[in-house]
């Protein structure tokens, strides 16, 4: 005789698996339509946005930049006397040093803004980052890496972001090289990928600041809203949500204009950093998930 699960459960037992069941299903429901409407409204962002929100992401992103420009400039004895101190360089070494550095920070920021051989001044800029991150890292520190590995994050996105029309373009128009311009697109999906996984490490740095709470619940939030853009997932409005969330944490807890002495120059290069955080992933809104995300092996599958 054949028996069945079902022959051991009472008809109340079954009405009650029914109903919790159902309200499983409701509940996913619910939470798959509010991350479609949080999508949907992410895209209408971009849409209505198109013309502004690229620029201001590449404003955000050479905004750290732009501030140790200045910064230099007016601190430029200071500069030089620390190159000769900590590094052993002669006078004119040091100065060259900080010449090439200033220069060619203002020279890859106007370049980025006005959207003239952006390549060159990502090289540039890159360049710069990695210059000062052997210069100015003496005793090396994980935080002020992680963050440079962030700007460097928000770069590759800025020449993704510059190349993707230029690629598309050639594409459509190409003819016999068409495998070619096929494995160059491939490698800016990775190069994409690349960005949006050191872009997080910015957001590891500011962990620790939290306490308390609220705190707890922040950093549980933002780390989801992370794992999301790491994973492709929902990466718009994860990433505006995101961005919006660490520009009011950046403007309430690096006020440097409230500061003074150290504290004043320690807050302003926080700012300015997170704010060229904030500009990857205004990038990221822009760009999309990419090719290398779940959501674009979802629509595969």
């Amino acid at each position: 005789m054949k028996i069945t699960f079902a022959s051991f459960c009472s008809p109340g037992s079954e009405k009650r698996n029914g109903r919790e069941k159902s309200v499983c299903i409701s509940d996913m429901e619910v939470w798959t339509d509010w991350l479609t409407r949080a999508e949907d409204l992410g895209d209408e962002v971009v849409r209505r946005s198109r013309l502004v929100l690229p620029t201001v992401a590449r404003l955000c992103l050479v905004a750290t930049f732009f501030e140790d420009a200045l910064r230099m400039w007016c601190q430029w004895g200071d500069q030089v006397y620390f190159l000769q101190l900590h590094l052993n360089f002669s006078w004119g070494v040091a100065f060259l040093s900080c010449q090439v550095n200033l220069l060619g920070q203002l020279v890859g920021c106007g370049l980025v803004l006005f959207r003239v051989w952006t390549n060159v001044a990502v090289t540039l800029l890159v360049s710069l980052v990695l210059f000062q991150l052997h210069v100015y890292s003496v005793p090396l520190q994980l935080e002020q890496l992680l963050r440079n590995f962030s700007l460097l994050g928000g770069l590759l996105l800025l020449l993704v972001e510059a190349n993707e029309a230029a690629s598309c373009c050639r594409i459509y128009g190409a003819r016999a090289g068409l495998p070619l311009l096929e494995e160059r697109r491939r490698s800016q999906h990775l190069m994409q990928l690349t960005g949006r996984i050191l872009l997080a490490l910015m957001y590891l740095t500011v962990l620790h600041q939290y306490f308390g709470l609220a705190a707890v619940v922040l950093n549980s939030f933002g780390l989801l809203l992370m794992t999301l853009i790491l994973l492709g997932y929902r990466t718009r409005p994860a990433a505006l949500l995101l961005a919006i969330i660490l520009s009011i944490w950046n403007m309430s807890v690096n006020a440097w204009w409230f500061a003074e002495g150290l504290e004043r120059d320690y807050l302003k290069y926080n700012c300015f950093h997170t704010l060229s955080v904030v500009g990857g992933l205004l990038m990221v809104v822009v760009l999309g998930p990419g090719e290398v995300s779940l959501e674009q092996y979802k629509k595969n599958w």
